[in-house]
């Protein structure tokens, strides 16, 4: 608003004067039209925070809810009783690390006579104190029993250990032994009864089998049983009072059968009429040391005298992180120092084209006049243990392939003698030593096993000492060292990269 006042000057004219602004009425009256707009939205503001506060503490006791629901899914069928869910369940959790927000759990169970009895409607609710003042989470679902086998109650696989790449799987290597109890309310359907000495088991059965995330399985058992775990592996132990306190089913197998990966280990028994118990899973990863040698691994020269594609077969590790690649190449009677050619290969490659020049003398390159040799050497690089294998794959060329030379060429990476027309490979085996250091004032039995699972050295280390194991070939190995008192210590190593170096320190 804009008012126009008239003043008078010293000399009786008049003067208009612009005075742009508000009175103090109208402010005041501004103020409060916005107060009054204000106590009108503020309430919907504050409506709209709690209701968001609602819905994330209601998000989080649904979670807590189904955690639940799901963790009583896996306990046999009988086994799930109010008195069972209310000592394993029943109680307060806080899914939050601030511990702002904590829950009250209950569960409550109620059999139908639907079926025999064969029923279950199961109630887990999950409340929590205001604010946010909001009705608690109720899931509810009925199970039935299901399973006509004997069910398990527990699967064990060890010994284990933490997982280095940091998952929260455990590691299974060497000899692994799997433990899988039987539910006790099905132990009359292992046993014809349970009164000692007189029970026997009856014909039943374990299988046990690895999956990957691809779909693809391993079973494992007495392959001369079709992979089943007969009652021969059935074990049972008795309480103080003389009667059975556990039944399982024990078997041990080399974790070499399993290639280095995670793996989900599922196991189940069967009845005498080849009827399935509920299914145990266990995820897990299995390393088995250094990667295998890739095979197969071929250096074939081109028609251009300056080009050699390389061919290999990858080992069957699933955690394999690359390639190294090498080469050599024979001069004045002796392989020159190894160059890099790709420090990180692809683990996936199964080729590599290797491109000189023959004007430019480029390696690799040859020519009518020149005849040249190169030696390649592919290693592959594990993701859990950073290294090479315990050997390389290798591989020669001779450029071009179709001249005649009388050279002859020596190495002692390989055990086999290799003639062609142009070039003669003369072989030697070699054997390694390594040491293994005892840093205890304890004595330990000390067993070596290669990759085959045979027996490469048994003794013993005394208290702080030091012994050499010789005569070891190129290849992969496991060492098991155990004594009275202590947890047996396993730890692999490979040949020829770690020869005479300390493989196992025993702290």
């Amino acid at each position: 608003m804009t008012r126009i006042v008239t003043r008078k000057t010293t000399r009786g004219h008049s003067r208009l004067q612009d005075g742009p602004g508000f009175t103090l009425i109208e402010v005041m009256v501004a103020v409060l039209l916005l107060l009054v707009a204000m106590a009108g939205i503020v309430p919907i503001f504050m409506s709209g925070l709690s209701q968001a506060s609602s819905v994330r503490f209601k998000s989080m006791a649904t979670n807590v809810a189904r955690q639940r629901m799901e963790e009583i899914r896996q306990l046999d069928y009988r086994e799930i009783t109010s008195g069972t869910l209310a000592a394993r369940f029943t109680g307060t959790v806080s899914p939050d690390l601030s511990r702002r927000a904590v829950f009250n759990v209950t569960c409550t169970v109620s059999e139908s006579t639907v079926g025999g009895g064969t029923l279950k409607k199961v109630t887990v609710d999950v409340g929590w104190a205001a604010p946010p003042a909001v009705s608690p989470v109720s899931l509810t679902t009925m199970i039935h029993q299901q399973f006509l086998g004997p069910r398990g109650s527990d699967l064990e696989i060890g010994p284990s250990s933490h997982d280095p790449l940091g998952s929260p799987f455990r590691v299974i290597s060497g000899t692994s032994t799997v433990h899988y109890h039987v539910a006790q309310a099905d132990w009359a359907l292992v046993y014809n009864n349970l009164n000692l000495p007189a029970m026997a088991p009856r014909s039943v059965y374990m299988r046990l089998a690895f999956f990957d995330d691809q779909g693809i399985s391993i079973a494992v058992g007495d392959s001369a049983n079709k992979m089943k775990i007969g009652t021969s592996h059935l074990r049972y132990s008795t309480g103080t009072d003389g009667k059975v306190d556990d039944v399982w089913f024990e078997y041990s197998f080399a974790s070499t059968l399993i290639p280095d990966g995670y793996w989900e280990s599922r196991a189940t028994i069967f009845n005498e009429y080849d009827q399935p118990g509920n299914t145990w899973r266990l995820r897990l990863r299995v390393e088995t040391g250094a990667p295998a040698l890739p095979t197969s691994f071929t250096a074939t020269p081109q028609a251009d005298n300056q080009t050699v594609v390389l061919a290999w077969t990858p080992g069957a590790e699933r955690d394999r992180a690359y390639y190294v690649l090498e080469r050599a190449k024979w001069v004045a009677g002796s392989w020159s120092d190894w160059t890099t050619l790709a420090a990180t290969l692809d683990p996936k490659a199964t080729t590599y084209t290797d491109q000189g020049n023959v004007a430019a003398q480029t390696d690799p390159w040859g020519s009518l006049t020149l005849q040249n040799a190169y030696r390649y050497n592919l290693w592959a690089v594990d993701s859990c243990e950073p290294g090479l294998a315990g050997s390389a794959a290798t591989a020669d060329a001779l450029i071009p392939p179709g001249v005649t030379t009388t050279t002859t060429i020596s190495t002692t990476t390989s055990s086999t003698t290799t003639t062609s027309s142009s070039t003669t490979t003369t072989i030697a085996a070699t054997h390694f030593s390594v040491e293994i250091k005892n840093s205890t004032n304890k004595t330990w039995t000390i067993q070596v096993k290669n990759s085959s699972d045979a027996t490469a050295y048994n003794g013993s280390v005394g208290k702080n000492a030091t012994i050499t194991v010789s005569n070891l070939p190129a290849g992969n190995y496991q060492i098991t060292a155990g004594t009275n008192g202590r947890s047996d210590l396993t730890q692999s190593f490979s040949l020829p990269a770690q020869a005479g170096q300390i493989v196992m320190t025993i702290l």
